[in-house]
């Protein structure tokens, strides 16, 4: 179900998709958290797949940029990735035009938990889950060795604990979680110990105000070992 947060200015852009494209426009889904169905107003954005047949051109899109604006949370722009059915049914392959959206993960959710919004509720669409796993785990490792800042505020710790969460079980098992369902299934992963920080990110996603933590440093460190352990567990389940 469409959150109510975010339900008008989605409808808003699917009605000036059909306004600018008309029957051109055949499939319209959201992925990311809207099909988990685990949207955060603090932590998510909405991310669309339009599929048109052809593909809309770049004047097409050009007019919808201001329907686009609308679908921004809280300085969080919407990511659309404008397709076609040959790029949705042949994968990575078939992609012409690059977009943030068109990794293994995107067509794993319209595979297997798409939203429609207009055109067929389930789209034949490429999927691979030894790619997907692949994928999970370079962007883990990127995760895990890239520049974290400062990670005092709970806004910054909560995400990067959830995504490298999420990432891990796609690399593991081939499936594609929510951010707070792979939190909550951590303990599958790694060791028990690290429940703390793992509940107060899914908290704070889910709107907590309170956190277990009495300061940030302790949290901070919680979760960069975490992800250090997260990876581990990844790069061991891969070479066995």
């Amino acid at each position: 179900m469409m959150p109510q947060a975010v339900a008008s200015p989605v409808d808003g852009y699917v009605d000036a998709l059909g306004q600018v494209g008309g029957e051109q426009v055949s499939a319209v889904y959201a992925v990311g958290s809207l099909a988990l169905d685990d949207f955060s107003a603090k932590q998510s954005n909405v991310d669309l797949v339009v599929v048109g047949d052809p593909r809309l051109d770049v004047s097409q899109r050009r007019w919808l940029r201001r329907a686009e604006r609308s679908l921004r949370r809280a300085g969080r722009p919407a990511q659309v990735w404008h397709t076609n059915w040959e790029e949705v049914a042949g994968g990575p392959d078939a992609v012409e035009e690059p977009s943030p959206l068109a990794t293994p993960m995107t067509w794993t959710i319209l595979r297997n938990d798409p939203m429609p919004l207009r055109g067929p509720d389930w789209p034949v669409s490429w999927t691979d889950q030894d790619v997907l796993r692949r994928w999970a785990l370079e962007r883990l490792r990127a995760l895990a060795a890239g520049p974290n800042g400062l990670l005092v505020l709970r806004r910054d710790v909560g995400p990067l604990v959830l995504e490298a969460a999420r990432l891990a079980h796609m690399a593991i098992t081939g499936r594609v979680l929510s951010k707070s369902e792979a939190g909550e299934s951590i303990t599958g992963i790694v060791s028990s110990r690290h429940r703390r920080v793992v509940v107060d990110s899914v908290g704070y996603r889910q709107g907590a105000q309170t956190s277990m933590y009495w300061g940030p440093f302790e949290r901070k460190y919680d979760a960069l070992a975490l992800v250090r352990d997260l990876l581990h567990a990844a790069d061991d389940s891969a070479g066995s």
